[in-house]
């Protein structure tokens, strides 16, 4: 009677086992290196429209001598349909309706002189759905579909809005969802309490543990120093 050989009576239990636990060692491993391409791909992502965003900024700045209101100053940032915005959403407006030009006559009357088109091309995976049906009631979304921060900081302390509620978002359920303090006023991931581009503009997103329980103030994306960049 001829014996096969060990090699040709294929793998025993013990060898099957190291088998499957060395496939499902690399795979894990494979998915922690997935994970964390991800994630730096999604940071990468929404810092590039942070970037993007303080470039249109700056045009409208050079246009009509203002920085968007961020509604939440005393001027009011309305839609024709009567919703009212506030930080990221009042950014959006801003950047996505024509420009309306006006001139300070010397008698102190506001005269409109001219408009020009609006100077924000914005993704669909950017913005935000209408709130209410309401079309120009949007906001800017990060990389994570979180809405984006903005601040009209061009007056100095004075202008500082804290945003540490959910409010200051569209169609924002406090009962579903969470809002951590605005990272600014606890000094967290930032170079000071108060605004960080003092005559200018603060744009920031949560990050990758944005509005939840477990949120870090070391996943900001910010357009100033102390966040990530």
């Amino acid at each position: 009677m001829i014996q096969r050989s060990r090699a040709s009576q294929g793998f025993t239990m013990v060898e099957l086992l190291v088998t499957i636990a060395l496939i499902v060692f690399l795979m894990s491993m494979l998915a922690v290196g997935a994970g964390r391409y991800l994630e730096s791909a999604t940071n990468a992502r929404t810092m590039a429209l942070i970037q993007r965003l303080s470039l249109l900024i700056e045009k409208y700045h050079s246009i009509t001598g203002d920085y968007p209101s961020d509604g939440l100053d005393g001027i009011d940032v309305i839609t024709t349909d009567g919703t009212f915005l506030f930080g990221g959403a009042a950014l959006t407006h801003a950047l996505t309706q024509p420009l309306v030009l006006t001139q300070k006559q010397p008698n102190g009357e506001i005269r409109v002189i001219g408009e020009e088109p609006a100077i924000g091309d914005f993704r669909s995976d950017e913005l935000s759905s209408p709130s209410d049906g309401d079309q120009d009631a949007r906001q800017l979304l990060d990389a994570w579909a979180e809405p984006i921060h903005y601040d009209n900081v061009s007056g100095g302390e004075v202008s500082f809005s804290g945003q540490g509620l959910g409010d200051t978002h569209l169609d924002w359920d406090d009962d579903e969802q969470v809002h951590s303090e605005d990272p600014r006023e606890v000094g967290e991931g930032t170079d000071g309490i108060g605004p960080q581009n003092t005559n200018g503009f603060d744009i920031w997103s949560h990050g990758s543990s944005g509005h939840s329980e477990e949120e870090s103030y070391d996943d900001l994306n910010t357009n100033w120093q102390g966040g990530q960049q």
